[in-house]
């Protein structure tokens, strides 16, 4: 482990394999002969947030999505988990298969050491400005690996045999990497399997050998099968108007419904909302409302096996009430501009046709992070529930970035809404420069020539440092200090007024 003999062993970006009973490192471990507890518990290290994995059935191999910083997301593979080797995959020296260029430019030790023998690899590595499989439909920007798990016995296709399947939360999408000839995973192999996935969060293999995964957005766990004989049909309902006024004459078409084996399809309409599949069986009926209502129209489609599938369509009739409660944020105003730190207060109301003022207790608040460094991905920070009111200090994160500050009210019969604030940031221009001009800088995972200039949060940490030595040829440049007195790689606080930032190298004929 690189860490200094005097220094504590910590378990931070490590996987460890432990007695469940004790939590003790398990006999046979890398570092069982340690004298240090966590240490004893260290099978891999040298990740950034290993936050799925699976264990390949049949083996002892340990696979683990790692989420990344700025560029790369990675898949690492434990060959083994029960040996003496302690895989280094190598964070926050390397990230994905190169140098991350922040810590390289410190110069720090560890890595230097770290880059003269190499880091374990990942498995599979992509790219946050890159598609995974070209053409593959997924958006591209904000990533994060989110879920991996193996096929184990089910009736998919011969070639997802023993596949590994990747999921990434931002992206939105699933993918399998089939197995090579040896039969292992094969990052050339890989396809789309599930896009347009709402915020895949963790992928497993459930009963039937089937592939699951959690939808956290859409508040959902769904399965993927391969359905085999009779196959069940796909229902499609359309309104035509779906709002007017009375009397309003509505025709609705089911003609979009299919089923895959060409069956011919049973149609039944529910299109007074009783729940009662009794008004037509027609493919394209009308009806007509008379009444201010608002009504959930379904149709059901049933093939000659006894499958079916419903569709819904919502229809407004005349002006009823709005059948769901109205939340109201009546603080903080949006107009506010928080920096690092901040206490803000919230407070909200919110009413109901049928119920009126809905209680405290009815009312729940969510506070989200979106970090926006292309497409916008969220961040949970915090959840209030049962209260009218509240507070909470503002969080520390790279800019662009805001808070959004959702409040949904539920009334006695269950239907809930939403509304929400959005909360930006108060803004701050730090400038890098260093004399002499043009040299490399860097601040947090991006080198830049100085002097250039980034916009960050008022109150937020910034890491930067003066990568030393530079140049080539007979004059090297040498780091010597930093305006603000502090180290070569160190920590700023983002003051309220801009603010340069310079360091001062000397020059060196051949060597510092």
């Amino acid at each position: 482990m690189r860490r200094a003999a005097t220094q504590p062993r910590t378990l931070d970006g490590t996987v460890i394999r432990i007695d469940p009973a004790t939590g003790a490192g398990l006999p046979g471990n890398p570092f069982a002969a340690s004298t240090d507890a966590n240490a004893k518990r260290v099978v891999a290290y040298g990740l950034r947030n290993p936050f799925r994995m699976a264990i390949r059935p049949g083996t002892n191999e340990l696979w683990v999505g790692d989420v990344g910083w700025g560029t790369w997301e990675e898949i690492n593979r434990i060959t083994t988990t029960g040996d003496a080797v302690a895989e280094n995959f190598g964070w926050p020296c390397y990230e994905g298969n190169a140098r991350q260029s922040g810590y390289d430019d410190a110069n720090l030790t560890s890595c230097e050491n770290l880059y003269s023998t190499g880091q374990n690899a990942p498995h599979f590595a992509y790219n946050h400005s890159g598609n995974v499989v070209a053409g593959d439909g997924c958006p591209t920007g904000s990533s994060s690996v989110a879920g991996v798990a193996f096929e184990n016995n089910s009736n998919y296709p011969a070639e997802y045999r023993g596949a590994l399947f990747f999921a990434d939360a931002n992206r939105g999408c699933i993918w399998a990497m089939r197995r090579n000839a040896s039969g292992t995973p094969d990052p050339s192999t890989i396809t789309p399997f599930v896009t347009g996935a709402n915020v895949p969060v963790h992928v497993l293999s459930g009963p039937g050998g089937d592939i699951f995964y959690v939808a956290l957005n859409g508040g959902q766990l769904r399965r993927v099968s391969y359905p085999t004989g009779n196959r069940p049909p796909t229902a499609v309902a359309t309104a035509t108007p779906s709002s007017g006024a009375l009397p309003l004459t509505v025709q609705y078409s089911g003609s979009g419904s299919s089923d895959p084996d060409a069956q011919a399809l049973a149609y039944a309409w529910d299109l007074d909302g009783d729940g009662a599949f009794d008004d037509s069986t027609a493919v394209n009926p009308t009806w007509t409302y008379t009444t201010d209502t608002i009504v959930s129209a379904t149709l059901r489609v049933t093939d000659p096996g006894g499958l079916s599938d419903t569709a819904t369509v919502v229809v407004t009739a005349g002006n009823p009430a709005n059948p769901d409660p109205v939340p109201v944020i009546d603080t903080p105003d949006p107009a506010v501009k928080w920096k690092v730190g901040d206490p803000i207060t919230f407070s909200g109301h919110a009413v109901d046709a049928q119920d009126g003022p809905l209680a405290a207790s009815a009312l729940s608040w969510q506070l989200l992070l979106q970090h926006c460094p292309s497409n916008c991905h969220t961040h949970v920070v915090q959840n209030f529930t049962g209260t009218a009111t509240g507070g909470f200090a503002t969080p520390d994160h790279e800019y662009p970035s805001h808070l959004e500050l959702v409040l949904t009210a539920r009334d006695s019969s269950g239907r809930t809404a939403s509304t929400s604030v959005r909360l930006d940031p108060r803004t701050v221009q730090l400038t890098f420069a260093s004399t002499p001009s043009g040299r490399t800088l860097t601040h947090f995972s991006q080198a830049g020539t100085a002097p250039f200039s980034r916009t960050v949060i008022v109150g937020s940490a910034n890491t930067i440092s003066a990568p030393s030595p530079q140049g080539s040829g007979l004059i090297r440049y040498c780091y010597r200090s930093w305006s603000d007195g502090g180290a070569q790689s160190h920590t700023i606080t983002a003051p309220a007024t801009p603010t340069t930032y310079t360091a001062s190298y000397r020059t060196a004929l051949l060597s510092c």
